[in-house]
């Protein structure tokens, strides 16, 4: 087993007044990739920004990245990690070419202000082409599809030799042929030694490439652990709220039914954000 990326200990964080989280504790090591899932408020997004910096805990909770137990400054952090959503793309409204999204990613900025040396050029064109998109390095950010836009910003976030790369809800908003692309994408990046949390509400999502499961309820762990062990009628139902039976075909998990008002052969569902 190597080094943790992410170790989160007794956090509580509240947000406007709320408490999002509590007491949770959770670590993620090298080698894993995990998948986040939970109902509408559970915690998600408020876990996701924990991890990336956003937000600070209180009352003494504990957040410590890659390997290191001290405090760590935010910026050297940031340097490893990696973040793309839905949210961040619709915020993305600088007018740029694909390669130029690209390698604003050094920068941490929306749009490209600062002067680009030829090795991040050539980076930038390097994490495109790993990712099959290459052909869009030309093309004006607000010209492409919903769904080339979404993988020139997972590009961005890789362009800088991304430790761990953060996805919530990566595939709001595609349609089922542009997000079985993604998905395809998204298998390529363990390839290059890249960790991932990826957090969904749809279970199908969960690909081959993840490890382990974490569920979230009320803004507490319900249970986590390898993704079979996690991928249970049983565990679902009891995370989620509901009646539910899964099946595994093909390396990924699928919905069979919900309660007794779900046909059988339902292949796409949702569980609310």
């Amino acid at each position: 087993m190597g080094s943790f990326l992410v170790r989160i200990k007794n956090v509580d964080v509240y947000i406007g007044g709320n408490q999002a989280l509590k007491s949770l504790s959770w670590t993620m090591n090298e080698g894993e990739n995990w998948a986040v899932v939970g109902n509408n408020g559970s915690g998600k997004t408020t876990l996701m920004k924990l991890v990336f910096g956003e937000l600070i805990p209180v009352y003494g909770g504990q957040v410590h990245w890659f390997g290191k137990r001290e405090h760590t400054p935010l910026l050297e952090v940031r340097e490893k990690l990696g973040y793309v959503s839905a949210e961040y793309q619709d915020n993305y409204d600088r007018p740029a070419l694909g390669w130029e999204v690209v390698a604003s990613g050094f920068f941490s900025s929306i749009g490209l202000h600062e002067s680009v040396t030829s090795g991040q050029k050539e980076s930038a064109l390097n994490a495109m082409a790993h990712l099959g998109i290459e052909t869009l390095s030309g093309t004006p950010f607000r010209q492409m599809s919903y769904g080339e836009a979404r993988r020139i910003l997972l590009a961005r976030a890789m362009v800088h030799r991304t430790k761990l790369l953060i996805l919530d809800e990566p595939c709001a908003g595609l349609d089922i042929p542009t997000r079985e692309r993604f998905l395809q994408t998204l298998e390529k990046l363990p390839r290059k030694r890249t960790s991932m949390i990826y957090v969904t509400h749809r279970i199908e999502e969960i690909m081959p490439c993840i490890s382990h499961v974490l569920f979230l309820k009320d803004g507490k762990i319900v249970a986590q652990g390898k993704k079979d062990e996690m991928m249970q009628s049983k565990i679902l139902s009891r995370a989620l709220g509901c009646t539910l039976s899964v099946e595994k075909n093909s390396d990924r998990y699928w919905l069979l039914g919900i309660g007794q008002n779900t046909s059988a052969g339902q292949r796409d569902a949702s569980f609310g954000s």
